[in-house]
């Protein structure tokens, strides 16, 4: 289970399960996010790597190599 941890200055998500949807991006006219900020927390608040293909989530990666080989198995926290 992840959770979307908005940056200072975002508005809250609209609720607490909120995940923002697929090709979903901040509004333009909200402030940067502080450079390294996690978007993510796991079901213990600590900051994780993010569901795989969502916003703000650390996969570019994983997804690229799960690309080149599919038969890898892609496990994160």
């Amino acid at each position: 289970m992840h959770k979307f941890n908005s940056p200072p200055d975002w508005p809250e998500p609209p609720s607490d399960g909120w995940r923002p949807p697929v090709g979903w991006q901040p509004d333009p006219a909200w402030p940067a996010a502080p450079k390294g900020w996690r978007f993510w927390l796991n079901r213990n608040g600590r900051h994780s790597s993010g569901p795989i293909g969502a916003y703000g989530a650390v996969d570019a990666g994983r997804l690229e190599l799960a690309t080149v080989d599919p038969g890898l198995l892609l496990m994160h926290s």
